[in-house]
């Protein structure tokens, strides 16, 4: 797979292809947006990183590339759990990590990284090219298929602390 991004004033675009059997998906738009994309059959004495490196050329000639690992934020999706969880809060767990993958993924914004529990605490890992947007990605995923009763959403740039994004400190008050 290869993933290239850039930055278009105040708007960050994405543009990724990757290769299964046979064939290249091209998926590109705007980092929150579903895009478009396109496939592209693989010849089949041709290699299929060949066939992502010429379609990815006149993207890398204006200005795409690959992101800087430190570019990426991380953005946690926290449970609070009775000891180290059940058997139940696992299969939670590996929802969110592939309803995140796919909403996280489908636009153009970063990736699960994986999961962890520990005593009191399920979490799931991600990075992420904007944390704002992603953050609103995934809280509209995981109320999609109501996984977000109980969860806190938390985003971190660099090396600062994690500030929870959701639920709000100060929830707007419903009339």
């Amino acid at each position: 797979m290869l993933k290239l991004y850039k930055k278009d004033g105040d708007t960050l675009r994405y543009w990724e292809a990757w290769e299964h059997e046979g064939v290249v998906t091209v998926h590109w738009g705007t980092v929150g947006d579903g895009g478009e994309q396109k496939t592209v059959p693989v010849p089949p004495d041709e290699d299929p990183d060949m066939v992502i490196a010429q379609e990815a050329e006149s993207l890398v000639d204006a200005g795409y590339d690959e992101p800087e690992p430190d570019a990426m934020s991380v953005l946690l999706v926290e449970y609070s759990v009775q000891g180290k969880g059940t058997g139940h809060d696992f299969e939670q767990r590996n929802a969110v990590e592939e309803l995140l993958t796919d909403a996280l993924g489908w636009t153009g914004n970063g990736e699960v990284e994986g999961g962890e529990t520990e005593e009191g605490t399920m979490r799931v890992h991600c990075r992420v090219m904007d944390p704002d947007t992603a953050a609103r990605t995934v809280v509209e995923a995981l109320e999609s298929e109501d996984l977000l009763e109980g969860a806190r959403v938390l985003v971190a740039r660099g090396e600062e602390k994690p500030r929870v994004v959701h639920p709000p400190l100060f929830p707007v008050l419903k009339s």
